[in-house]
């Protein structure tokens, strides 16, 4: 509303000043209302990633680049034939997205597979599940071999990885 809408024809204002002090606080209100409206959308995260680091390459004595997990530096392994469940799963946990995490990062030819009733994701290379291995400790390599299980060794994503 602007001073010369409420003015009547011969320039006398048509409010009483009770009227215009109640037009200036209902003004005054909606203009507070959209700054912080502003201020609220302009504190809002403009992009929301759905991606997370899952995975770091790091090299290991006798095996060469290979994935690890990023907080502890735990070597990874895929099984090259099948899948592990139930009290395989106790020896070889999976390596799973975080909640809300969509898009792993850390190497190429990172993926992931859907496991579960509640559709959790699974982080995969190459096509193939990644698992820890409980008996590693640090930055150990103990569990090559063991139950058909590989290490998950640094390779091209063009080639298709054969052990």
């Amino acid at each position: 509303m602007t001073r010369d809408s409420v003015r009547l024809a011969g320039g006398r204002s048509g409010l009483g000043w009770t009227s215009r002090v109640a037009v200036a606080i209902v003004l005054a209100g909606t203009t507070a209302m959209a700054t912080v409206g502003v201020a609220a959308a302009q504190t809002a995260p403009a992009h929301v990633s759905h991606s997370a680091k899952v995975v770091l390459q790091r090299h290991r004595a006798h095996f060469g680049k290979i994935l690890v997990t990023p907080r502890a530096g735990m070597a990874l392994y895929y099984m090259p034939h099948g899948t592990c469940t139930g009290s395989c799963l106790g020896v070889w946990p999976r390596l799973v997205m975080p909640r809300g995490k969509t898009v792993p990062k850390g190497a190429s030819c990172l993926g992931t597979a859907r496991f579960g009733r509640h559709h959790r994701l699974q982080v995969t290379y190459h096509g193939r599940r990644l698992y820890t291995f409980v008996s590693d400790t640090g930055h150990s390599v103990t569990g090559d071999g063991v139950g058909g299980f590989k290490v998950a060794k640094v390779v091209a994503c063009t080639v298709m990885y054969r052990p």
